[in-house]
């Protein structure tokens, strides 16, 4: 008798310890975010240049790429190539473009930490930018992108403010 008092207590003790232990399923999502990084893309000649027509096809692709992603926040530079890259993403989902300073990683890394917890966000930044952007987020550096590539797409997944992986895609 003392035996199954015992084994019934610890039982109920157990059980009241896997009650109050919030727990996840490991579909959870809650606190996962996903931060697309590309550099803007193809630009015409000239000082501070705009995009070309490929470039603006391009923007356009990549806004239609992410249209049924989440977005709360698309990071540009005070540059027309990055802002014209981003623009249509933003307007897609009726959201404004937010300048971030361009050689400050870590400027931007606290500008996507205020977001709200679960917010996913694009950035656009340039070729000698995104590795420095990446290894912000925690991601493996890139290296600088060959002046003539545009097709890159970075997906940063981090958890709870953590790199968990990176996707490498193209567009």
């Amino acid at each position: 008798m003392k035996h199954a008092l015992f084994i019934i207590m610890l039982v109920a003790g157990i059980t009241t310890l896997a009650l109050a232990q919030p727990t996840k399923s490991p579909r959870d999502t809650s606190g996962t975010r996903v931060i697309y990084v590309v550099r803007h893309a193809e630009k015409a000649s000239g000082p501070d240049p705009v995009l070309s027509e490929q470039g603006h096809t391009r923007a356009d692709r990549l806004a239609q790429m992410l249209k049924h992603e989440p977005l709360s926040a698309v990071f540009v530079t005070d540059t027309n190539r990055s802002r014209l890259t981003g623009s249509p993403s933003a307007q897609t989902h009726a959201i404004e473009t937010t300048t971030y300073p361009a050689t400050n990683p870590h400027a931007l890394r606290s500008m996507i930490d205020a977001l709200p917890h679960d917010s996913n966000a694009l950035v656009i930044a340039h070729s000698n930018t995104v590795s420095m952007i990446l290894e912000s987020l925690g991601a493996q550096s890139v290296g600088d992108l060959p002046e003539d590539e545009y097709t890159r797409v970075f997906a940063v997944v981090l958890r709870d403010g953590t790199h968990v992986r990176t996707l490498k895609l193209s567009y």
